[in-house]
């Protein structure tokens, strides 16, 4: 059996003006969840930024509905980080903190259960972070699989996560697959089933995250995954290779 954790993150700066912000909800964030919705057995994780989920509770309140509907479902993870999207490592301690724990304090009270993931901005990682998100009451994160190459990892072997610690203070860190991002959503979806069938049998486990905006804002990609149906297939394909490929949220795998 495979295991395949497909992740979003979704974000804008702040202060950005509401109508471009309306455009990414209207052309990438709504659709996404709606195609998705329609797949109920597909699992997917989803970051939004503090700022998004601001402008949601000014202007589109049922979709944070639809968002808890779904994360209640066990349909969706939704994963924590710095409420305002800051380079965490760059913030001294107490303000490192402070962002992971609004962000963490916003999606309990809102959806009613504390995220157990954090997102971090730009994949930026320093080694006492381990430390520093684990007290924060973080129990993952996720980067770039290009530290784990730089260590002398395989690509082969980077599947699951893996455990780091600072100070005695552990935290599960899941490598994203680098080839999964060319893939998707820019090549036929077949191709990523292709690749992901090539880990059949190793009791593997793969994670596909990047920015959600790929997935209909960026330039020509509502096109192709909206009117075109890529997303469609793709989550029609999993659905029809359920028996060896297994989507999963992070705290599932």
């Amino acid at each position: 059996m495979v295991k395949f954790i497909f992740a979003v993150h979704n974000h804008q700066p702040v202060g950005n003006f509401d109508h471009v912000v309306k455009e990414a909800f209207d052309m990438s964030y709504l659709p996404f969840t709606e195609v998705l919705r329609r797949h109920p057995s597909v699992k997917v994780a989803m970051h939004f930024s503090g700022i998004l989920y601001d402008w949601f509770e000014r202007h589109e309140p049922a979709y944070l509905g639809t968002l808890r509907d779904m994360a209640s479902a066990g349909q969706i993870e939704l994963i924590g980080g710095g409420y305002y999207e800051p380079i965490l490592a760059v913030l001294p301690l107490e303000d490192q903190r402070g962002q992971v724990t609004k962000m963490r304090e916003y999606i309990k009270e809102r959806f009613g259960t504390a995220p157990k993931g954090v997102w971090l901005a730009e994949r930026v990682w320093e080694p006492q972070m381990a430390a520093n998100l684990s007290d924060a009451g973080a129990a993952y994160t996720v980067l770039d699989d290009i530290h784990f190459f730089s260590a002398g990892f395989q690509e082969k072997a980077l599947t699951g996560h893996f455990t780091t610690e600072f100070g005695g203070r552990h935290l599960s860190v899941f490598p994203i697959n680098h080839r999964l991002r060319y893939l998707m959503p820019f090549a036929d979806p077949e191709k990523t089933i292709e690749y992901l069938r090539s880990f059949d049998g190793t009791d593997a486990a793969l994670v596909m995250a990047d920015d959600g905006e790929k997935f209909g804002l960026w330039p020509k990609t509502h096109e192709l995954v909206y009117k075109k149906k890529w997303l469609e297939r793709f989550f029609t394909l999993l659905e029809r290779n359920s028996s060896w490929l297994e989507t999963s949220t992070f705290s599932g795998c």
